[in-house]
């Protein structure tokens, strides 16, 4: 490599972002794509897993072995598959809570819709037609909405416990 490219690369660096795992400047291409095949094995990845899933021919596994040892040594595999592993649990986490999100928007674009629709009705209702046990019971079912939507109360109606509360004390009165 030439002192003109050699600039050349190294402007690049320093303009240009760079992550870990994108080939190294020396790092011949059969070097890239055996690292390529080591970063894509997963959290259980090895180096003998790696020749494993490349190459059949076990004599010829042996002296890739061997190689990619040495590869993975000079271009620092283990800590540039973990730098991937990272980077992509990282847009895994934001991809979910996108759809969280999103989730969220729907529901609560539904839930609106709903309300809606029992205000009307209440609206149209005359209060003497309804029963006590009626009355009650849409009371009971408003606050215990209420109270899980504000996240005081769990499905299962019982207090979420506060950071250093202990709440079991509870489910043995009576015992």
């Amino acid at each position: 490599m030439s002192d003109f490219d050699k600039a050349i690369e190294q402007a690049k660096a320093d303009i240009l972002p760079f992550e870990s795992w994108e080939r190294l400047p020396g790092e011949s291409s059969s070097a890239f794509a055996a690292f390529c095949a080591y970063r894509d094995c997963g959290a259980e990845r090895n180096i003998r897993k790696a020749v494993e899933l490349t190459e059949k021919d076990e004599r010829v596994q042996a002296k890739r072995y061997r190689v990619w040892r040495n590869w993975c040594t000079q271009f620092r595999w283990r800590e540039r598959a973990a730098d991937f592993d990272s980077y992509v649990e990282k847009l895994k986490a934001a991809e979910l809570r996108k759809t969280i999100e999103a989730q969220g928007e729907k529901h609560r674009a539904v839930t609106g819709k709903m309300l809606d629709v029992v205000s009307k009705k209440l609206d149209t209702m005359n209060p003497d037609d309804l029963t006590q046990g009626a009355v009650t019971e849409w009371v009971q079912t408003a606050i215990k909405t209420e109270r899980e939507i504000a996240g005081l109360t769990t499905a299962g109606n019982k207090p979420e416990p506060k950071q250093g509360e202990l709440s079991f004390i509870s489910d043995f009165q009576g015992l």
